[in-house]
């Protein structure tokens, strides 16, 4: 099977791949010995579009296919494997559950700024005892209402460190 890029998917990739070069790769090695987020990183691949590649205009996105995404995740991983994970965490376990299962408001309110690198989404799966395997997770949601009461446990959650998470 033949697999060639759409010009818009080339274009991406320059783009990308020039910026992991000059932004990210430098300061890779640092970055993972001091446990340090490139919060800085991640502002400017906001006002790029990145994070919000996926995502509808209307909601602050890009309106970029599934390629074009994926070839970002690739050539910022391949800069720095920890900011690529960030990355690919904030975008597809961060802001796409919003977009494909939130409601219109919940779009407005959290995809938007998310989509628009104002925010930084997380994800947090692993929990003490159960470690990363989903079926074995404690932690519950109740309606309480017209409030979910959530509790449990979660540690080591994917770009949690980020204060508020606002960028």
């Amino acid at each position: 099977m033949e697999f060639e890029l759409t010009r818009e998917q080339q274009i991406v990739q320059d783009m990308v791949r020039d910026f992991a070069r000059r932004e990210i790769a430098p300061h890779a090695e640092k970055w993972d010995q001091e446990a340090i987020f490139p919060k800085d990183v991640f502002k400017k691949m906001g006002e790029l579009g990145l994070l919000g590649l996926p995502f509808p205009e209307q909601y602050g996105g890009s309106g970029a296919d599934t390629i074009t995404y994926a070839i970002a995740v690739e050539e910022i991983g391949r800069a720095c494997g920890g900011t690529g994970l960030s990355y690919a965490a904030a975008v597809s376990l961060g802001a796409s559950p919003l977009y494909y299962f939130g409601t219109e408001e919940q779009k407005q309110e959290f995809l938007v700024p998310l989509a628009k690198g104002e925010a930084l989404g997380a994800f947090g799966l692993t929990e003490p005892n159960a470690g990363s395997d989903a079926k074995g997770t404690r932690t519950t949601a109740v309606l309480d209402g017209d409030e979910y009461v959530l509790n449990g446990e979660k540690c080591w959650i994917t770009n949690a460190a980020m204060p508020n998470a606002s960028l």
